[in-house]
């Protein structure tokens, strides 16, 4: 019975250790970039992994259906903004500067529904900067 739960421990504390070299290696390789070269050539962008920063806006914190949380807000740099999604609970508040690193897409369909200018950070992280 103890081998089975060590073995247990093992495999979890393994999954985790990869799911964490994984982020890293989805953060290591996004291109360093600002809101308004993102929305100025959005086909450049469309599809890669971006590192982003600016003032969170406008954030809304839900559940999914099956009620996994998830929050979605604007990052903001000048007078453009971009819509965030991430999955989980923020560690991020309105009018913080975060850090923002995920998949920019132009167009998302997600049941029915049209997402414009999007970085999904579930893959990647947000980080209050300052």
């Amino acid at each position: 019975m103890r081998v089975r739960k060590l073995r247990v421990a093992l495999a979890v504390s393994l999954a985790i250790l990869g799911l964490l070299l994984i982020t890293k290696a989805a953060n290591a390789q996004a291109q360093n970039t600002t809101v308004a070269d993102i929305l100025s050539n959005p086909d450049k962008f469309d599809g890669e992994m971006v590192q982003a920063e600016g003032n969170v806006a406008l954030m809304k914190i839900m559940n999914s259906d099956k009620g996994t949380p998830y929050y979605r807000f604007k990052l903001t740099g000048g007078d453009k903004s971009i819509n965030v999604f991430k999955f989980g609970t923020p560690s991020i508040r309105e009018g913080d500067t975060a850090m923002v690193i995920g998949r920019y897409q132009r167009l998302i369909y997600i049941a029915g529904i049209t997402f414009y200018n999007e970085i999904d950070a579930s893959g990647g992280s947000v980080e209050k900067i300052k």
